[in-house]
């Protein structure tokens, strides 16, 4: 007679789970979320690609790339990534360290006791016995580790966590939408990212860092990342299909053009960009800086023409140059801006807008060529704003047969500067010269002010104000 061995279901779950990040998912889901899950593509997605990246860790092999993944709010990324992902690391290997990092110590201490509301949990007991257990003296919300040496650090950005080191470094929302805006916020995100955490590995080869946000401006963490980094995948899914899905396989997996239907469908999606505006929108929902159209510069304001019929135009040939300068050569850092414009009849012609990174001495060897080859004549000026090397290039040409004027000093904030300008925009009245300069230029204006640069918006800005007797007193026409 042939026994038949029986497994208990519990066993033959606990190994499906193992087998399978996204199986521990859907298990272990309803241990810390009270609602039902509801299952979208991504799900599975996002859970094999976390699975695939831990994988290498456990063995300690070198890791293939890092990661980033861009997603709406309101996707589960967070109880996907960074609360019930480091769970089953654990239940894989109890000796993995993980450091996770939010904008926010609050926001990351939650992720944390998420996870280790995972590991408590009677669920967790039952699959997995006593193959987790946590250290007496080192068990509390930010920083908790257990008996085979596998530690879980929560910080924020800015936070310290001197002497940790990380198999596995889990970013969730380095910045918070509102303080998007502020290059100061934007900037101590990514030096923490960069340089913080970047010493924070156990093994440079072997630890992966892995980024979870939605895009909120050319300059955030995403962007910076992929700036610095060409090892990285990039998995971007927007709440609505567009040419921004990455890679462009995953578009198989929307329905209806869109990538959630069940919680995220068009209404919804309405009801959100309302609420948001059109800004915030395109970058939580969109994952993009701005929306396509533009923000508070509608890229459909700027009409077109032709050199030769600008040069038709009675009046034309006046042309004054605006210059946002700055200091370096490196492409990293702002450029400066150069930009050919004349003004006839009430409108603003642009003839060119130039991005250069050079250095002062090679900066004043190149500003002669681009007026000379933009119509600069006797009549015309050339108007710095008196910023980074600003005031050094207009007192080296003091004494030149150039006419340089040193633009007074801006007094309110970039976004204040481009509202008041935005009505003159708006009407019509910026008109450009087609060249090979126009996408790039159109580019910075729409997606200011989340754009990397803003050198050639500040041009438009002065021009404008020039033009329109904001910062000169006496009129000013097409030859004064």
């Amino acid at each position: 007679m042939v026994k038949t061995l029986t497994i208990p279901l519990d066993q033959i779950k606990a190994e499906i789970c193992l087998r399978s990040y996204f199986e521990f998912f859907k298990e272990f889901w309803g241990v810390i979320v009270p609602d039902e899950l509801i299952l979208a593509p991504h799900i599975k997605i996002i859970c094999d690609k976390l699975q695939e990246i831990a994988e290498r860790v456990i063995q300690r092999q070198p890791k293939k790339c890092d990661l980033i993944i861009n997603v709406p709010p309101g996707c589960s990324k967070s109880t996907i990534c960074t609360q019930i992902f480091p769970a089953w690391c654990w239940a894989k290997d109890p000796t993995i360290k993980i450091i996770s990092c939010s904008y926010s110590a609050t926001l990351s201490t939650q992720h944390a006791v998420k996870s280790r509301d995972v590991l408590r949990s009677d669920k967790f007991q039952k699959y997995y016995g006593n193959k987790v257990t946590f250290k007496e003296d080192s068990d509390n919300k930010t920083l908790y580790e257990n008996n085979q040496g596998g530690m879980r650090a929560s910080t924020s950005v800015g936070g310290t966590i001197t002497g940790m080191h990380a198999h596995i470094i889990l970013i969730d929302d380095p910045i918070n939408p509102q303080q998007a805006a502020s290059a100061n916020a934007r900037n101590t995100a990514n030096e923490f990212i960069g340089s913080t955490l970047f010493t924070r590995k156990v093994d440079k080869k072997i630890t992966p860092t892995i980024l979870i946000m939605q895009r909120l401006h050319e300059k955030d963490a995403t962007g910076f990342l992929l700036g610095r980094n060409n090892q990285i995948e990039h998995i971007c899914l927007p709440a609505e299909l567009s040419v921004n899905v990455k890679p462009v396989e995953l578009k198989a997996i929307y329905t209806d053009g869109l990538l959630d239907p069940q919680r995220m469908d068009h209404a919804t999606l309405a009801e959100n960009k309302k609420a948001l505006g059109s800004y915030a929108y395109a970058g939580q929902f969109d994952q993009k800086p701005a929306p396509d159209e533009g923000g508070l510069i509608k890229k459909g304001w700027f009409k077109k023409i032709s050199y030769l019929d600008y040069k038709n135009i009675p009046g034309s040939g006046t042309v004054n140059f605006f210059l946002d300068t700055a200091y370096t050569n490196k492409q990293k850092n702002d450029p400066t801006a150069l930009m050919a414009c004349d003004y006839i009849n009430n409108i603003l012609y642009i003839l060119a807008s130039e991005q250069v990174w050079k250095e002062l001495p090679d900066l004043l060897k190149h500003i002669p060529s681009f007026v000379t080859k933009n119509d600069y004549t006797t009549r015309s000026r050339i108007l710095i704003e008196p910023k980074a090397s600003g005031k050094s290039t207009a007192q080296s040409f003091k004494n030149s047969t150039y006419n340089v004027i040193e633009l007074p000093a801006p007094v309110d904030d970039k976004t204040t500067r481009v509202s008041n300008v935005s009505p003159f925009i708006e009407a019509g009245r910026c008109i450009i010269v087609e060249g090979p300069w126009n996408d790039n230029f159109l580019h910075e204006a729409g997606v200011f002010p989340n754009g990397e640069h803003d050198d050639q918006v500040d041009n438009l800005v002065n021009a404008i104000n020039y033009y329109n007797r904001v910062i000169f007193k006496k009129p000013i026409t097409s030859n004064t």
